[in-house]
């Protein structure tokens, strides 16, 4: 009996020995888990290609210092304010196409590396070429000042690496919390609503909340729907304005779309059309008044005619696929159409808008550059762009009688114009004297109220005035 006793005793000290011994190794792989989920969990925070905070992370940041301020401010105790601002690279969809994705990347590193070396920002990458940063403070001019210096710096490293040179710069929303928004999801609408705004007045901007913004969208989108209604229900209409030689007879006209809305209110043209732009309308718009103009072009008293194409549809892929259709189904030639694109939208052409224009003149359309010498372009354009035809700016043609520059600019457009095999169009002609002075500058064509306002068909014809000057 005490041997047996005695076994059963060794044994217990033996499992409880065993069991001892194993417990520093029972935590250590315990600890090892634990710093696992948080290496993890880390990974997960940060942002592969920038190191920035995730969205997810980014989010949870936002929403967890706003709750701080609800919480000290319903119990009467002072805290701090922040802005957020909301970061998006201008025309990053081109600078893909037309470089490549790893130029994208390398723009998008640099932006995220920057960002984080700035001084109390908290960055966060949304998604794709967004970034958003908390900024300590509510002080406008001062965020303004420091953010406009951030672009700055990164415009000068981004433009001296060859491979991000064509990089052509950020746009900011700004809203500040608790002024504009309690609430992490308001808080971005708002930011993003500037943004927007910004991008809209010609992007590259710092632009702050303000309660006009909400009202102002509340607009476009009635706008935008009223838009989509008009085209389904073919609402809209084309005026034609004639376009002269110089013998005041009619070579060609303009189509411009023209809208009416159900109240009998004229919606301006650059009202909606933006608003189309934006909607992602443009390209069922664009496919309205080209189709229009195929169908109408019997009725005209001329072969050609020029549309516009905006520089929303220039970027889209199904431009070409869609004026090749039209063309099929209406029976008609591309040789009948010219297509007019505005120099601030070709000042930004990269190689992908070049081959299209090539495609496009391959097929039969004539290229005119729009509203020329209004831009930041160089005569070079006029070299290196692909076009048939360049239309001079009015407020260059209105000045030409009594100002010496837009003289010496209109005739060196013509010299050169002349050089390329280029027709030079002058826009805006009131007078007799104004077309005079333009076609001694080198215009071969014209185009304005002196030949003719744009018109509506009427009874399946234009007026004869908008035909043709006699």
């Amino acid at each position: 009996m005490p041997s047996l006793f005695s076994t059963v005793a060794v044994g217990c000290s033996l499992i409880a020995f065993t069991l001892m011994a194993s417990r520093p190794r029972m935590r250590t792989a315990v600890e090892a888990g634990a710093l696992t989920t948080e290496r993890v969990s880390e990974d997960y925070s940060r942002d592969d290609l920038t190191g920035c905070l995730t969205r997810r992370r980014f989010l949870e940041v936002l929403n967890g210092r706003l709750a701080e301020i609800r919480r000290r401010q319903i119990n009467g105790l002072p805290y701090d304010d922040f802005t957020l601002m909301l970061l998006d690279v201008d025309h990053f969809k081109l600078l893909n196409d037309g470089f490549g994705h790893h130029a994208g990347d390398a723009v998008l590193e640099t932006l995220g590396r920057r960002a984080q070396q700035e001084a109390d920002w908290v960055v966060g990458r949304l998604g794709g070429d967004e970034f958003a940063v908390i900024v300590p403070g509510n002080d406008h001019r001062a965020i303004a000042h420091d953010a406009r210096r951030f672009l700055e710096r990164l415009g000068e490293e981004l433009h001296a690496n060859s491979e991000t040179r064509a990089f052509h710069g950020i746009s900011i929303g700004v809203a500040s919390a608790p002024a504009d928004a309690d609430q992490g999801s308001d808080l971005l609408k708002k930011a993003d609503m500037a943004l927007y705004v910004g991008k809209r007045s010609g992007r590259g901007q710092v632009t702050f909340y303000h309660g006009d913004m909400q009202r102002k969208q509340a607009a476009d989108r009635q706008i935008s729907r009223d838009l989509h209604a008009a085209i389904i229900l073919n609402q809209l209409d084309l005026h034609y304005q004639p376009i002269v030689d110089v013998d005041r007879r009619g070579v060609a006209v303009e189509a411009l779309l023209r809208w009416t809305d159900q109240t009998g209110r004229s919606i301006p043209p650059d009202t909606f059309i933006q608003v189309a732009e934006r909607s992602e309308l443009i390209d069922r718009l664009g496919e309205w008044v080209f189709r229009k103009a195929c169908e109408d072009l019997d009725l005209l008293d001329v072969d050609l005619i020029s549309v516009n194409i905006s520089g929303a549809q220039l970027r889209h892929d199904g431009l070409l696929p869609m004026l090749v259709r039209v063309l099929r189904e209406t029976n008609r030639s591309a040789s009948s159409f010219i297509l007019e694109l505005t120099e601030t939208v070709l000042i930004n052409a990269d190689q992908k808008v070049f081959r299209l224009l090539g495609d496009l003149r391959a097929l039969g359309f004539r290229i005119a550059l729009d509203d020329f010498g209004t831009g930041n372009s160089s005569f070079t354009l006029l070299r290196d762009l692909p076009i048939d035809i360049v239309k001079i700016d009015k407020s260059f043609i209105q000045r030409l009688e009594n100002d010496r520059i837009a003289q010496v600019f209109v005739s060196a457009v013509g010299e050169i114009a002349k050089s390329l095999d280029i027709v030079m169009v002058a826009e805006g002609v009131e007078t007799q004297t104004q077309q005079e002075c333009a076609r001694i500058a080198g215009a071969q064509r014209f185009q304005g109220w002196l030949h003719g306002k744009a018109a509506p068909l009427k009874s399946g014809r234009l007026p004869e005035r908008s035909l043709r000057s006699r």
